[in-house]
């Protein structure tokens, strides 16, 4: 498990590093203006993602170690379903780029490649991670992320472009080599796809989905719930005011992701396999375990971040924040909060409740909805910081609630 730990945080370093870097670049050679319309498409397209690939990515982790003897033949299966909903992914990609943000055709194209890219470069690292092969995770992911970043430096100092495009030009061409490293390179990386095993399979495909779809609905309006903000303060304010806030908060975010997420990878398999075992106990014990890790770190970010956040803000971005204390508390407080909510609400995900979880989700989006209408267009986006903040603590304390009385009942013991 540790070793599983140091690996993922390893290999976590490249990316996180190269997000930052991206995020502070593409703010002062893009603009903030740029910036903000990068962050909207962006986060569309990640939520097409999740609605499309999220019910197969958290199947894939919840079923594969249950078939230790047909692992190959269900990998073909859950294969053949992202495809198939990755192309339903492109295709409302497209009219999402047309009709909603008025995209060229050029550029329509470069995103909805994306979109498929993307999903494919997740079905993998899924299988990596359930597979607890944590070195070739990180390669393939660390791999994307350098080559993201050489190709964007190219492309903004080299050939001096400076629309928001070019962050998604930079990203197809990253997933590609990725692609051309992972299927030439990687040892095993062509291990357990057959072409010629692609096919429907119904009894398998409602299993994947009954059980999936419900955590997909979660993950979308949870994805949701992070970025809703933007578009709400687009509506009533510019994108420069977008550009400013989505630097901040993806700046934070990343930071949270970076010290936590080698935490859930390396425990989620192992939190799974037990359950399955019917380990219970060594399971709960397990999340208590992630959940101490993920505070300790949370405050050691935030005593870090809090005494430098003028040198970030200032020197690096170059921008001016309005409530700089309260902004940054607030993001860095709903930000780790929210990891640690992964695996707070795992125990109901192994219950197979994904409607209570869904019932927790909105609850909080409707907090963080109606308060983002009713105070950005008086405070701006400082209003929409706080807002993060209550909407997680709201999504926690349903999931207690929930957590409470099923141990009551004797279903956690």
């Amino acid at each position: 498990m540790k070793r599983d730990v140091l690996i993922y945080f390893a290999g976590k370093i490249i990316p996180a590093l190269v997000n930052l870097t991206i995020i502070i670049l593409a703010v002062r050679f893009l603009g903030k203006a740029e910036y903000g319309k990068y962050s909207l498409v962006f986060y569309a397209t990640m939520l097409l993602s999740t609605l499309t690939f999220g019910w197969i990515q958290q199947s894939i982790l919840r079923f594969l170690s249950a078939y230790p003897e047909e692992q190959v033949l269900v990998v073909n299966r859950f294969y053949f379903l992202t495809l198939v909903s990755t192309l339903l992914a492109v295709i409302l990609g497209f009219f999402l780029s047309i009709f909603y943000f008025h995209l060229r055709w050029s550029d329509t194209a470069v995103v909805i490649i994306y979109i498929f890219m993307y999903n494919v470069f997740l079905f993998h690292l899924t299988l990596n991670q359930t597979k607890r092969k944590s070195i070739r995770y990180a390669i393939l992911e660390g791999s994307y992320y350098l080559i993201f970043l050489v190709f964007f430096l190219l492309l903004t100092l080299v050939f001096n472009k400076h629309l928001f495009i070019v962050l998604f030009i930079a990203m197809v061409l990253g997933l590609v080599f990725t692609e051309i490293i992972r299927i030439g390179v990687l040892p095993g990386g062509r291990v357990g796809l057959d072409h010629s095993h692609l096919y429907f399979h119904p009894d398998f495909s409602k299993k994947v989905f009954d059980f999936g779809f419900p955590i997909t609905i979660w993950l979308f309006l949870s994805y949701f719930l992070s970025i809703s903000d933007r578009f709400i303060i687009k509506e009533f304010t510019s994108y420069e005011n977008v550009g400013t806030y989505s630097a901040i908060k993806d700046f934070i975010i990343k930071i949270a992701t970076f010290t936590t997420i080698p935490i859930l990878l390396a425990y989620h398999p192992m939190i799974v396999e037990k359950w399955n075992d019917n380990r219970k106990k060594e399971a709960i014990k397990l999340i208590r375990e992630g959940l101490n890790y993920c505070f300790l770190i949370a405050v050691l970010v935030f005593i870090f971040f809090i005494f430098f956040q003028n040198l970030f803000y200032t020197n690096l971005l170059h921008l001016q924040v309005m409530r700089q204390f309260l902004v940054s508390g607030a993001l860095i407080g709903s930000a780790f909060l929210w990891q640690a909510a992964m695996l707070l609400h795992k125990p109901l995900e192994l219950l197979l409740k994904p409607r209570l979880m869904l019932f927790a989700i909105i609850a909080a989006l409707t907090v963080n909805a109606l308060a983002n209408l009713i105070f950005v267009p008086v405070y701006g986006y400082p209003a929409s910081a706080v807002i993060s903040l209550v909407s997680v603590i709201t999504y926690i304390i349903v999931i207690f609630a929930f957590l409470i009385r099923f141990r009551k009942q004797g279903l956690l013991k």
